[in-house]
């Protein structure tokens, strides 16, 4: 299956140290087993200083062989690029070709840190995503209006922060009115962090830095620095009143401070031997007893809800952690396996607690990490939030039934149950495209719908029209939500139905696009069907086109072949694949047409007197032609058609013949022509079906009888040698009716009627086997006759006296 991109702009080059590096595998891992076809790209140009020995030293090769040697025992060997801005702009990895066109397909592009200053290729995407790993100087810089932040965030389509408590009471970081920050936190991958060592250490540790003066912010004419070296040193005393057992792997600390450290009781060793080794930087945490750490002031006095990565990985190890309280206390559980603390007497309590009950806090620590985060639960929240396509792979989106038609109860159930889907999309003051969606009733049909165009790839900025036909079954409450998450999306609500020409006429009236699609409400549209069906229309001979489809009543249908959503991606996938090719045919079913505007207005809106549906596309074809378009669908591009989702629910009631048969009238009154049912492609399995019904009908019904076809118009299926094949159900004259029977009633009268007439045999093919399961009825009725043949192209029955 093609599966989704993401690419990952990291720094690992910048700050290549063990922490930063298990933080971008985390990420790049857990969107993997997500089931996202993940990329790590750096693109930040800065020199990867930490890397080089000498300045001759040939930086972009060092850094790409760190990157490579980083990445290629997790599989990531062929998916990664560095780009050497900082230097003269080459690639490595991939070409930047290659590169370019990564950016283009991906899904997504995340910015991890928010490091990589966005350049066009990453802003032409629109699906540029800000993650904030330290919060606080770009708040602080935002609230002061400083232009150069505003200019860097404005090309994100989404914003991330790991300050949980970002716009919580007692948090004192300015919210922006511009930027929508949401809160994040650090994805860890549990199975990299469980089982390595049996029996803890005996010391509480943490691996950071001492002393970084700079990042210093002001706010409010208050001074927050980033040091942590000042959190510490306010516990210097702590060993004195808990036993000497704190061990504090440090970068940035001189042969002062560590002297400070140790006579007060602290271990101190050189943090650099387990930064330069992820496995050492890992075991050295999984020996350990559990961790104690402070916080960066800045993160402290502004209740950020800040949590650091590293001690995340603590809790998955095991290792209960004792933290310096930022406010992540408003949203993880502490007490138990994670303690928050402010003063001397919280940490002393806190390692009492954990030594009462070692096993107890282990637990905890580890349940902590498996709630809060694992990295497949953080991740795909994010996701969503952003409003990445989420239908499951293994869906089965095989009707279960027809007229009316119906789907598993497990599919219904599982995509309305489905957490709504949010969009980092903004709407576009001149959309290039708009898709009309009428919708009557249908949710779960509606659903799938929707959120699959909402999660449309590489196609042009586009809005969603949907009009609803006066829905009672929650359709208009779920498109109120909708709305509200997706900006692109737009509802028109009608009090009753006002029919599908109507109702799509509202909806071409209120677009904005210069390109025109309309859909029905029972469709799902592959990731990249949009914009392969748009880009057909920079052919300017084309008036109407359409894709394949599985339902689509006209020489565009084509074998379903598929029963799953994961199977229909990669039918389309495949045919997207294909030689792009237009074919020409008479009449284009509106279940999913595009045009360009200046057609719409050539032609004119759909005509409303085909009431509520039926032959307005018929119509609309032929209108297209004669302005002297070409009608076509294109081979390149499938798209998934339920069939019948409302229209089916009229087949028992009889009043869909009714509404056939009207519009039929109303339609060859209106052209002063003839109704011509239509084509059907003739695959090689099908052109199989044929032959064996014809080879059937030769072995077991007498020469010269009168035989019936459940043909679906297919004047194919009538060819008999000695035989007299005829449509069934058919008009007068013996042309096919066009539509299927209400009931068993309606459909065995016409049978007797028939059977009058001289008709002696009815040949029920596999394509119609159907009609044996729906039509109960019939079926006892035909069985009453008896069958003459039964194989797996058809089975034919006697006609005899009708069930009394």
């Amino acid at each position: 299956m093609s599966r989704q991109r993401i690419v990952l702009l990291g720094m690992m080059t910048k700050i290549p140290v063990a922490g930063v590096i298990w933080q971008t595998l985390h990420y790049l891992v857990g969107l993997e087993r997500l089931g996202y076809e993940t990329y790590y790209v750096e693109a930040h140009a800065r020199t990867p200083s930490m890397l080089m020995e000498r300045s001759e030293d040939d930086s972009s090769a060092r850094a790409a062989a760190f990157i490579a040697g980083a990445l290629d025992r997790f599989g990531f060997g062929e998916r990664w690029a560095y780009h050497a801005l900082h230097h003269d702009g080459r690639c490595y990895g991939m070409s930047e070709e290659e590169l370019r066109a990564l950016y283009g397909s991906a899904a997504l592009i995340i910015n991890l840190h928010g490091g990589t200053e966005p350049r066009p290729e990453h802003i032409a995407t629109d699906r540029l995503v800000y993650l904030e790993t330290d919060p606080v100087e770009v708040e602080v810089q935002l609230a002061a209006g400083r232009q150069e932040t505003i200019d860097y965030l404005r090309p994100h389509c989404a914003y991330f922060t790991f300050g949980e408590n970002y716009g919580r009471p007692d948090c004192l970081l300015p919210v922006s009115n511009e930027f929508t920050f949401r809160p994040t936190r650090q994805p860890v991958v549990l199975d990299f962090w469980r089982g390595l060592a049996e029996v803890p250490g005996d010391s509480f540790t943490t691996i950071g830095n001492w002393r970084q003066l700079w990042r210093e912010i002001r706010l409010g004419g208050v001074t927050y620095s980033w040091s942590k070296h000042e959190e510490f040193l306010k516990f210097i005393d702590l060993p004195s009143r808990t036993a000497p057992r704190f061990e504090l792997a440090l970068a940035g600390c001189d042969g002062s401070d560590r002297r400070l450290l140790e006579e007060h009781g602290w271990r101190v060793r050189d943090a650099l031997p387990l930064s330069q080794n992820v496995e050492t930087y890992r075991n050295y945490i999984c020996e350990s007893r559990g961790e104690f750490t402070v916080a960066k002031d800045q993160n402290v006095r502004l209740r950020t809800g800040w949590f650091s990565d590293r001690s995340a990985t603590y809790l998955a190890a095991g290792r209960p952690v004792i933290t310096q309280d930022t406010g992540f206390g408003n949203i993880l559980p502490t007490g138990e396996g994670l303690f928050g603390f402010s003063t001397l007497d919280d940490i002393q309590a806190a390692v009492e607690a954990i030594d009462r009950d070692y096993p107890r806090h282990s637990r905890a620590a580890a349940s902590i990490a498996h709630e809060f985060f694992d990295a497949e639960k953080v991740l795909a929240a994010l996701l969503e939030q952003v409003g990445m396509p989420r239908t499951p792979p293994d869906l089965f989106i095989a009707a279960s039934s027809r007229r009316p038609t119906t789907l598993d109860a497990k599919t219904a159930e599982t995509v309305l149950e489905a957490p709504l889907p949010s969009s980092v999309h903004r709407r576009s003051a001149s959309a290039q495209a708009s898709v009309v969606v009428v919708a009557r009733d249908g949710l779960v049909y509606t659903r799938l719908c929707l959120e699959s165009v909402l999660g449309s790839l590489d196609s042009p900025a586009f809005e969603v029209i949907v009009v609803d036909n006066g829905s009672a079954d929650g359709t208009a409450e779920y498109l109120s939500r909708l709305s509200d998450r997706d900006p692109r999306l737009e509802v028109i609500t009608n009090d009753s139905n006002k029919g599908f020409a109507s109702a799509v006429n509202q909806g071409l009236a209120a677009a904005d696009g210069q390109m025109l699609v309309i859909l029905n409400n029972d469709t799902i549209m592959p990731p990249r069907a949009l914009g392969l069906l748009l880009s057909h229309l920079t052919d300017e001979s084309v008036g109407l086109v359409g894709p394949v489809s599985n339902e689509a009543a006209t020489e565009a249908e084509i074998d379903m072949g598929y029963t799953t959503y994961r199977q229909l991606i990669e039918a389309a996938e495949d045919r997207g694949k294909e030689k792009s090719s237009l074919v020409d045919i008479p009449m284009l079913t509106m279940f999913c047409v595009a045009m360009r505007r200046e057609v719409w207005e050539c032609i004119g809106p759909l005509d409303e007197r085909f009431a509520l549906s039926l032959f307005e596309d018929d119509d609309y074809s032929l209108r297209a032609r004669r302005a002297g378009y070409r009608v076509v669908y294109a081979e390149n591009v499938q798209v998934h058609h339920f069939g019948e989702a409302s229209l089916g629910q009229l087949v028992p009631t009889g009043e869909h013949a009714q509404l056939f048969t009207a519009n039929r009238r109303r339609f060859e009154e209106k052209w002063g022509i003839t109704w011509q049912t239509h084509g059907r492609r003739a695959n090689d399995r099908y052109r199989e079906t044929v032959i064996a019904v014809r080879d059937a009908v030769r072995e077991s019904v007498p020469s010269g009888s009168r035989v019936l076809v459940v043909s679906k118009g297919d004047d194919e299926l009538l060819r008999f040698e000695d035989r007299q094949g005829a449509h069934f159900p058919q008009l007068e004259g013996g042309v096919y009716a066009g539509h299927h029977p209400a009931d068993s009633a309606e459909a065995i009268e016409a049978l007797e009627r028939l059977r009058g007439d001289g008709a002696e045999f009815v040949v029920i093919p596999t394509t119609a086997m159907w009609w044996l399961d729906y039509y109960g009825g019939l079926r006892a009725y035909l069985e009453s006759g008896g069958a003459v043949a039964n194989s797996e192209s058809c089975l034919i029955y006697r006609l005899g006296s009708p069930v009394r």
